[in-house]
């Protein structure tokens, strides 16, 4: 149980709580607001609660500064006022914090349009475990070039430094939003017909693949004309790989699109997320579906079909998940992919196993670790390098 808590309003504060606890020896847990990550015991939290300052909204360079404990829901009500926003949806987006999305590299079905928080972050704002601030980056697209210290924290988990703000590129509102669905026969085919609509003449802001049933969702989110003739595109392809097909708009799309986003994280069980090449996932997700089928279990499935990322979560028979945990990895890494454990249920949830080998990367990711945080105080035992 932690001795202090820490809730600073700003980046000195945090840099302040950073110090004493490293002068101390005492370890430290990040927090925002708990969506992503469930921080490891420590002697001290530090809590990003209050950091919710005001928004640097440049609108007309498309760009804002943001501070790290307000949420992604309060950021883009902000935005939405100059009809703008920050193109992330990672589960539980309306509760995220923009620390903990960066943290975390965390995105959702809209990856396949505008990338993950690396692709859109241009400038940060960090506290070190030394007491000082850092900053890189700045408010235009394209800066000096060098170490990016912005994407660096990306995906660290909070075990480099405590992240205080960050600077995003953005990107115009749009005005209409509709969805192919597309129902087909199998999971094979319909990894193939995500492949299919990658390649088409259309640019939709999302391919995602979920099962069961095997259904892809292909949404278009532009003006009511453009989304019409690139619906017919897919509708056609659709067709063609044999699938029934349905197009939502409105609050049905809505509706569709929240009860894909809560698929896989409105249930207990045991949640991995997967990535191989786009090419490989069919092959990958058959053979998920055979090894379900073999011990009996269910299992749900959501992804963007396009990237050969994908999430499932296993339920039913706990005792069967760390078998089908280790094929899968052993299926991904076979394959040049990777497989990391989000929340175990009688899979192993130390590092290690959820995580698994960092092959030649390791080195080097010790290496930072040791430049950043050298006596290893912050989030212990949350990053494969710890």
């Amino acid at each position: 149980m932690a001795t202090r808590i820490f809730e600073p309003v700003d980046a000195a504060g945090v840099a302040t709580a950073l110090k004493e606890a490293a002068g101390d020896s005492l370890s430290v847990a990040v927090r925002g607001a708990g969506t992503k990550i469930v921080p490891p015991a420590s002697d001290v939290v530090i809590s990003t609660a209050k950091m919710t300052r005001s928004i640097d909204h440049v609108a007309g360079d498309l760009v804002a500064t943001v501070p790290a404990g307000a949420s992604l829901s309060a950021v883009n009500e902000i935005l939405g006022r100059e009809r703008q926003w920050l193109p992330l949806d990672p589960p539980r987006g309306h509760r995220a914090t923009i620390g903990g999305i960066i943290a975390t590299n965390d995105s959702g079905p809209r990856r396949h349009r505008f990338g993950a928080p690396r692709d859109l972050i241009i400038g940060i704002e960090i506290a070190l475990v030394d007491g000082r601030i850092a900053k890189a980056g700045g408010r235009v697209v394209k800066n000096v070039a060098g170490y990016d210290l912005s994407k660096l924290m990306c995906g660290s988990f909070g075990t480099l430094a405590v992240v205080t703000s960050a600077t995003f590129k953005l990107s115009p509102l749009a005005p209409h939003s509709q969805t192919v669905v597309a129902t087909v026969a199998d999971l094979k085919t319909l990894s193939a017909l995500a492949l299919a609509v990658s390649r088409a003449p259309v640019s939709p802001t999302a391919i995602e693949l979920q099962s069961p049933p095997h259904r892809l969702l292909v949404r278009f989110e532009t003006t009511e004309a453009a989304a019409a003739a690139q619906t017919a595109i897919v509708k056609d392809l659709s067709v063609s790989h044999g699938a029934t097909v349905t197009v939502i708009s409105g609050q049905a799309d809505t509706d569709a699109w929240r009860a894909h986003d809560s698929r896989i994280f409105s249930a207990s069980g045991t949640i991995v997320k997967i990535a191989v090449l786009p090419t490989d996932a069919g092959d990958l997700l058959s053979s998920l579906h055979r090894l379900t089928d073999a011990a009996a279990i269910d299992c749900d499935i959501a992804g963007r079909g396009a990237l050969g990322i994908v999430l499932v979560r296993l339920g039913g028979d706990t005792g069967a998940h760390a078998g089908i945990v280790g094929e899968l990895r052993r299926d991904a890494v076979g394959r040049g992919g990777s497989l990391v454990v989000l929340s175990a249920a009688g899979a192993a949830s130390d590092t290690a196993a959820r995580v698994g080998s960092l092959g030649d990367a390791e080195p080097i990711m010790r290496a930072v670790k040791a430049r950043f945080d050298p006596h290893h105080i912050l989030n212990r035992g949350l990053a494969p390098w710890d």
